[in-house]
């Protein structure tokens, strides 16, 4: 996490910001606050984002989901508008290819011990 809380400004090129309440945080709702519209639509500011993918990753998953709607974010967007820090970054990286050597292992671990049918009578 970083020191100080991460802001949008109206210098943030390429990401289409709005003065929205946080659809994440319901506490968040200043309305001078300047948020991102994600790709599913919902809209939230980078501290949020960042804690939510965090959560994500500390779950296991490997892919980082809207909570709202489900639907699934690139990992470049996430990168941008969560703006993560090198640190971050690294942190995430590193996680996710743990959380993806897991679930990998994991599934094979289970398929092995999945009872074979055999075609013969």
């Amino acid at each position: 996490m970083s020191e100080t809380m991460k802001k949008f400004t109206p210098r943030d090129k390429g990401i289409k910001l709005v003065s929205k309440p946080n659809d994440f945080d319901k506490y968040d709702d200043e309305p001078d606050v300047l948020r991102a519209v994600l790709s599913c639509g919902h809209i939230t500011d980078p501290e949020t984002l960042t804690n939510c993918c965090q959560t994500q990753l500390d779950r296991g998953q490997t892919e980082f989901k809207c909570p709202v709607c489900e639907e699934t974010w690139p990992y470049d967007e996430v990168r941008k508008l969560a703006k993560l820090t090198l640190d971050e970054k690294s942190s995430f990286e590193e996680k996710l290819g743990t959380n993806t050597v897991k679930n990998l292992v994991d599934f094979r671990v289970v398929s092995t011990f999945l009872p074979c049918r055999s075609n013969k009578h």
